[in-house]
């Protein structure tokens, strides 16, 4: 009767542990750094004037702000797989800011806002 006791015990103790993560070390500080750098980059665009601009651009400068930022943080890892997460991240936020990657926008951008 003891050791059905113990085998149980040691089953549900195996059951009750972490599921292992899919994602990497790596991939979560990436994350946490996109995450980080958003909202930097949310506060930083707020309190600019930014009077007369369309909401997509504003939405553009913030996001492009947020992907240098994150770039950056992504570049500490030194290894190739954020290398290019970076790039890819940078490339697909260009891309989704569309027409509203103005003039102004690439200027403020450029300039530090």
């Amino acid at each position: 009767m003891h050791w059905m006791l113990l085998t149980m015990v040691v089953v549900m103790a195996g059951c009750a542990s972490p599921k292992p993560s899919r994602f990497s070390d790596a991939q979560h500080r990436r994350a946490q750094a996109s995450m980080d750098c958003f909202d930097a980059a949310e506060a930083q665009v707020a309190g600019g004037n930014y009077a007369g601009w369309s909401s997509g651009e504003t939405t553009c400068l913030q996001r492009l702000v947020a992907a240098d930022c994150a770039s950056r943080a992504w570049a500490k890892d030194g290894d190739h797989q954020s290398s290019e997460a970076a790039a890819r991240y940078q490339s697909r936020v260009l891309e989704d800011c569309g027409a509203d990657l103005t003039e102004r926008v690439r200027a403020a951008f450029e300039a530090g806002l």
